[in-house]
């Protein structure tokens, strides 16, 4: 008899506990990184980068979940309608935040208001290119040869409605010159029709042209940015070079859904952070192309901000739509 009430207090108590249980589990689910592109990819590899060291900052695990289409607009829609509860993170860049939504309609998504600023992760640099045959070792160069033959002006870009497609754009604007973006799909068609000169000039992110510059099979004539790129440290930026308003660089960041609580945003912020600092992870962005610029969710916001400010006139006078 004693032994079958003990039996009964036992499983009674077991009962008791796993709500308990429960309640552990749900706090501990897993952190989703929401990457708009597909496995293989830098943004992927970036994800899952920092994923690798982030699960031990947490004490959680971590999936990287590809949701690719639309430019990552599939993404950018998943994270937005995802419960504020800190558990899914859209693994962002200024391309899906600052262009999508000022170019094409098919983006609903509000960018300053549907999202919380995390931190931003990397910052990277778009290079201006040409091939080594033609005659024009600086931007100033450049632009002599393009007002003197509008073929010379012609600059691919690795697709319309790009940071490139608008830097290039703006660059003509205000030095008076009618440069002309050329789109093509993707930078791998651009570098090889540089390399062949089938193209006079191209404005593409820097990690696609450094080891041809290198080899002196290209020449980048100089970067945008406040300072000069790690990857090609004796190229000029188009600030040094007296070219002012081209300080901005694309960047990458985690951002959550709008109402999410301070208190995760900061805790995912100061655990982010520490992993950007490893010198590992700097030196494995760079060799995606990225330099490790980690921010406050403030500071996020204010870029996020400022760019949409920077680039919205911009594209407006261009007459540019993708839709």
């Amino acid at each position: 008899m004693k032994l079958s009430r003990f039996l009964l207090c036992s499983a009674l108590t077991a009962l008791a506990a796993l709500p308990a249980i429960g309640h552990a589990q749900t706090a501990k689910a897993p952190l989703r990184l929401v990457v708009g592109y597909t496995a293989g990819g830098s943004s992927d590899a970036l994800a899952r980068m920092v994923a690798e060291k982030l699960k031990d900052e947490l004490g959680t695990a971590i999936i990287v979940d590809n949701r690719p289409g639309a430019g990552g607009q599939i993404a950018a829609e998943y994270v937005r309608a995802s419960a504020p509860d800190g558990n899914t993170i859209l693994v962002a860049n200024s391309h899906m935040m600052v262009m999508l939504p000022l170019t094409t309609k098919g983006a609903k998504y509000k960018p300053a208001e549907d999202f919380a600023p995390v931190v931003r992760l990397t910052s990277f640099f778009e290079a201006l290119s040409v091939p080594s045959g033609v005659p024009a070792t600086s931007i100033a160069q450049w632009l002599d040869l393009a007002r003197k033959n509008p073929q010379a002006g012609n600059f691919g870009v690795p697709a319309a409605g790009s940071v490139s497609h608008f830097l290039g754009y703006r660059l003509g604007q205000d030095n008076k010159v009618d440069l002309q973006a050329i789109p093509y799909k993707g930078a791998a068609p651009l570098v090889q029709d540089l390399l062949g000169g089938q193209i006079q000039a191209g404005i593409l992110p820097i990690l696609d042209v450094a080891p041809h510059h290198q080899a002196g099979k290209l020449r980048v004539l100089a970067v945008n940015g406040a300072k000069r790129a790690q990857l090609l440290p004796t190229v000029p930026t188009l600030k040094e070079l007296g070219i002012a308003g081209f300080d901005t660089l694309e960047w990458t960041a985690l951002l959550a859904p709008a109402g999410t609580p301070a208190a995760l945003v900061e805790r995912l912020n100061a655990a982010t952070r520490k992993v950007l600092a490893t010198p590992d992870i700097q030196e494995r962005l760079l060799k995606l192309g990225m330099e490790a610029n980690p921010s406050s969710p403030a500071e996020l916001g204010q870029l996020l901000a400022s760019d949409l400010a920077q680039w919205a006139p911009v594209v407006k006078a261009s007459g540019f739509t993708a839709d």
